[in-house]
């Protein structure tokens, strides 16, 4: 049986290994949103950089911000301090915000002082606009229809500290929601953000790399624009180690794992060698304690996208020896966002040739995998991916597993409330029942057939029906078969 062959088999008989390995993804990108929300805000307030400055941000109400609103829109020698007060009020929450668009005219005076000659008066504008969008979707999306073209406007000025605010504000518009990357899409922003990438100030690439990683949340159309755009070698360029800065890297990688998330996208990249820019970089990045997770998550999470590609890709990526080293140290970190992200690696690597998983297990890389599947839910499910992709490369392989007390491990998953672990489960014992002749005594050993026995009245049919299987084919003594011959199904996830 060839590679392909096996692995449908294992994972789905009925499609092929490129769909499998697309659905994947697709899956991988929806649950990994929520983690993504957690570390990095897809909307972020700007407070002052003197942190003193901001210290009675909580003391504003609600009529202050309306008396404000209303002191905008007249000519007022204090308009530049009434603009600064009304930044750090929205900062306060949805509350300050919705007080101040409620406010007759408040939003046309505010754009009006954007739009102005005078850079101070524009700039601490641009901050407002900047908090006001991170309020309530309906608030976010009046804000942007009012403010965005102007916004955009400014991305292509001489104005480093406008274009630098004004990048940051169009990213929390872009981190609201699919409407508004509509919106900004059409009123052409792809290119001027893309070219800020090559600004020489650091700060401005930061603000621009936040969002381009939330506009390419989006739909596809928006990704190839960038790719069109130039963005991958402006992309590689900032990742090369030891040329920018952690912060901006860390940025940058976040718009790389969106991009990358996205196959059509992946073979620009990989042309210019951002495989061996990512894996030089995380070797790096390895060595050093504690790991960087704000960066390490999602150059680690970009290369498991590549890596789930076509087999070469892994290739190129395993060919060094250097990501080896450093999965090793990954899968050890104390941050448990970069022990699933290195694990999501490692599935893809370990689903593709059996020389990939002859270097993990040289290098001592097992043991540390089948550890982790004891740990929280969404790591050991990662860990029991990677664990069944090893196996089913053979029985060499499968025998190793067990030698390291898989089965035990395996046998927990059948204790789950969660039918798709326990699944797992059943999956994983099949296939060793079914190939290793001491599997059965290590399935006995470790109480694996009482397990079964719970799950024969199971509510879930599927599950019902695997465990009745497993016994009837492997556990009923030969006068109760009759001399029938049992056929376990492979197990279909």
């Amino acid at each position: 049986m060839n590679k392909m062959d096996r692995r449908d088999q294992y994972k789905n008989s009925s499609v092929k290994v490129s769909s499998k390995r697309d659905k994947r993804r697709d899956q991988e990108v929806e649950l990994r949103k929520e983690k993504r929300e957690k570390l990095f805000s897809l909307k972020r307030i700007r407070f002052s950089e003197d942190a003193d400055s901001d210290c009675d941000v909580e003391d504003y109400t609600a009529s202050q911000v309306k008396e404000l609103a209303r002191a905008i829109q007249k000519s007022d020698k204090n308009n530049l301090n009434n603009l600064k007060i009304l930044r750090k009020a929205f900062s306060q929450g949805s509350e300050m915000i919705g007080a101040f668009l409620k406010e007759d005219n408040s939003l046309r005076a505010l754009v009006g002082h954007l739009t102005c000659n005078n850079a101070e008066f524009q700039l601490e504008a641009a901050w407002c606009i900047t908090n006001l969008a991170t309020g309530v979707h309906e608030d976010t999306l009046k804000v942007l229809k009012a403010s965005a073209a102007y916004l955009i406007t400014y991305l292509s000025g001489q104005n480093i500290q406008l274009q630098d605010q004004c990048a940051w504000a169009l990213g929390n518009f872009s981190g609201d929601s699919q409407e508004c990357r509509d919106i900004l899409r059409a009123q052409g922003i792809v290119v001027p953000m893309v070219n800020l990438l090559k600004c020489p100030v650091s700060t401005v690439v930061q603000s621009a790399a936040f969002a381009l990683s939330n506009l390419a949340r989006g739909e596809q159309v928006v990704a190839e624009e960038m790719i069109h755009a130039g963005i991958a070698p402006l992309i590689l360029n900032l990742l090369s180690p030891g040329k920018h800065t952690i912060d901006v890297a860390g940025e940058v990688a976040w718009v790389l794992s969106y991009l990358t998330a996205k196959p059509d996208c992946v073979p620009v990249f990989v042309s210019g060698g951002i495989i061996s820019v990512l894996v030089s970089f995380l070797n790096s990045l390895a060595q050093e304690s504690p790991h960087k997770s704000q960066v390490v998550t999602p150059m680690l999470r970009s290369l498991g996208n590549v890596v789930s590609g076509p087999d070469e890709y892994g290739s190129l990526a395993m060919q060094s020896g250097e990501l080896v080293i450093a999965m090793a140290l990954y899968l050890q970190s104390s941050h448990r966002h970069i022990k699933k992200e290195c694990l999501w690696v490692l599935s893809n690597l370990t689903a593709g040739l059996a020389q990939h998983v002859d270097m993990l297990i040289q290098a001592g890389i097992l043991p540390l995998i089948i550890d982790l599947m004891s740990t929280s839910f969404d790591i050991k499910k990662e860990a029991s991916i990677c664990v069944c992709n090893i196996s089913y490369h053979g029985p060499k392989y499968l025998k190793a597993v067990l030698e390291l007390n898989a089965m035990n491990a395996f046998i927990n998953f059948l204790k789950s409330p969660d039918h798709d672990t326990v699944i797992t489960g059943l999956q994983f014992v099949e296939m060793a029942l079914r190939n290793v002749s001491a599997a059965k005594e290590m399935f006995e050993m470790s109480e694996g057939i009482s397990c079964l026995e719970a799950l024969e009245y199971s509510c879930n049919g599927t599950v019902a029906q695997y465990a009745n299987e497993l016994l009837d084919t492997y556990f009923m003594s030969e006068g109760e078969t009759d001399g029938a011959q049992q056929t376990v199904p492979v197990l279909k996830t």
